[in-house]
């Protein structure tokens, strides 16, 4: 069913196509996390997608503060894929509204984006020369493939190099949770053992830390190497082409490309973003449906399709 987005529709392709029985999948983590993002993407335009439990922003494209308003004070970093103006147009009005809303206007704001991005750091001297002195700390920060950025409790956010512009470093990024979970050679053993063993060996002998990939969201790209979204919960992926023949350059991924890509790393639900508006929602539709049964697809998958403009004055009545 479609849930409401700030500034889009999305929809869920949860259910078997066949027989439109609901999925287990609906109480799950994916499910969570799913809830737990609002954005705006149309290809061209504007993007941006907000995840509220670590206060991150992915990109920000324009129009974000008016949608967000006030929910702006709850943005602790902004992660920015690219330098592409539907990625970065918003965030003079972010900056604005932080400095003069009704909120924390102290609370400080990191920006992070991809090293040594001239476009970026550009706009970064422009905004630092006319905004004047602003009420919070502003940190820019520049990231390589690799880097991490420690997040809440035992969680991180790491960036990954996407495949976008030639010959600039363009980022995706994944919101990693570090785990525990018992070593393989002691799963089967009984549990009177198990208290044994770590009664005489401590907790450390029988457990090893793990990595669990919770969110990832790829900006603008081509397909990407599987190891990348390998077994996350939730993948937001570039899906600008409905019709591949429309692609003339190799710089976005597919509807095909993304939901075979999902498929290989074996993650628990799929969210596809910047569609081209050249296409209408029905054909979007039509083409999820077509590759969750060509590709035997057992995941949810969602597409996110902006509200429609224009907006139009009506006359008052009396």
């Amino acid at each position: 069913m479609p849930k409401s987005f700030l500034g889009l529709n999305i929809t869920s392709f949860g259910e078997n196509p066949l027989t439109h029985k609901k999925s287990s999948y609906q109480m799950s983590l994916a499910l969570e996390i799913i809830k737990s993002i609002n954005g705006f993407s149309r290809a061209k335009y504007s993007t941006w997608f907000y995840y509220k439990p670590d206060h991150i922003l992915f990109d920000a494209g324009e129009g974000v503060s008016t949608s967000m308003r006030n929910m702006l004070y709850g943005i602790n970093s902004i992660f920015l894929s690219h330098n592409h103006g539907d990625h970065i147009g918003g965030i003079s009005g972010i900056l604005r509204s932080r400095a003069s809303s009704m909120g924390d206007i102290t609370k400080p704001l990191s920006i992070y984006y991809p090293a040594h991005d001239r476009s970026i750091e550009r706009l970064r001297d422009y905004l630092g020369e006319t905004m004047g002195n602003l009420p919070f700390a502003l940190h820019w920060k520049p990231l390589q493939p690799g880097n991490s950025v420690p997040l809440a409790a035992n969680r991180r956010i790491e960036a990954f190099a996407s495949k976008h512009i030639e010959r600039i470093l363009t980022l995706g990024y994944k919101v990693i949770e570090e785990r525990t979970r018992l070593k393989l050679e002691y799963r089967q053993l009984p549990q009177q053992q198990l208290v044994q063993v770590i009664r005489e060996k401590g907790k450390e002998e029988v457990s090893e830390s793990y990595d669990k990939i919770l969110l990832v969201y790829t900006g603008d790209t081509m397909p990407l190497d599987t190891h990348h979204i390998q077994g996350a919960e939730v993948v937001i992926y570039d899906a600008t082409f409905v019709d591949p023949s429309d692609r003339e350059d190799n710089t976005h991924a597919t509807v095909d490309e993304a939901c075979q890509s999902a498929k290989d790393a074996g993650v628990s639900s799929l969210a596809l973003f910047h569609f081209s508006g050249r296409y209408r929602r029905q054909q979007i539709k039509d083409k999820i449906l077509e590759n969750i049964k060509k590709r035997n697809i057992t995941f949810p998958v969602y597409y996110i399709f902006p509200t429609p403009y224009p907006m139009e004055f009506k006359q008052i009545e009396e």
